[in-house]
């Protein structure tokens, strides 16, 4: 027995989509089907398509443990970003002089920018801020970050204290 192939439905001259014959609004884009007629009649409506692009919070917490402002440039937020990075350098190579809160100051603003990373992650996927894209300066901390470790690593020069100033995690290890 040869099988026969049936048409299930014909085409929504609004979206595009296939509609049953016994259905007097299409599913798709909700709209009253005029006339039976006109339903094979080709769509000049191309239907709506949106690109939702979401911010990952593991991405987001794990770059802001590996450097500070990097959850920042991330998330699109470049001046935020940079004074972070600029705050931590400071701090972190005694800007201010030595000051006796050193310790926490300098934790304090990895915490911090850590914090507001996640949290602005949480506002662009809550569609609360908007997103641009990431910053171009995500790359440039990266390789920067990337090229002192590659640099202590094969040459040993920038020593393991040198390394702790530039990333919490390893003055954290340090101090144990």
């Amino acid at each position: 027995m040869a099988s026969k192939r049936v048409q299930i439905g014909r085409i929504c001259p609004f979206c595009g989509s296939t509609v049953t014959y016994d259905e007097y609004f299409c599913r798709a884009c909700h709209k009253r089907l005029p006339d039976y007629d006109q339903l094979d009649a080709h769509s000049t409506h191309t239907p709506e398509t949106y690109t939702i692009r979401l911010r990952r919070f593991s991405v987001s917490a794990v770059l802001g443990i590996a450097g500070v402002g990097l959850a920042q440039f991330y998330n699109g937020d470049t001046l935020k970003g940079i004074g972070f990075f600029s705050a931590f350098l400071l701090v972190s190579f005694g800007g201010l002089g030595g000051s006796r809160y050193h310790s926490l100051l300098f934790f304090g603003c990895w915490i911090a920018a850590m914090g507001e990373g996640i949290v602005s992650a949480w506002l662009i996927n809550q569609f609360q801020r908007d997103f641009s894209g990431k910053s171009y300066l995500l790359w440039a901390e990266l390789g920067f970050l990337s090229l002192v470790v590659v640099l202590s690593l094969a040459t040993g020069i920038p020593d393991i204290e040198y390394l702790g100033r530039l990333f919490p995690v390893v003055d954290l290890w340090m101090m144990r």
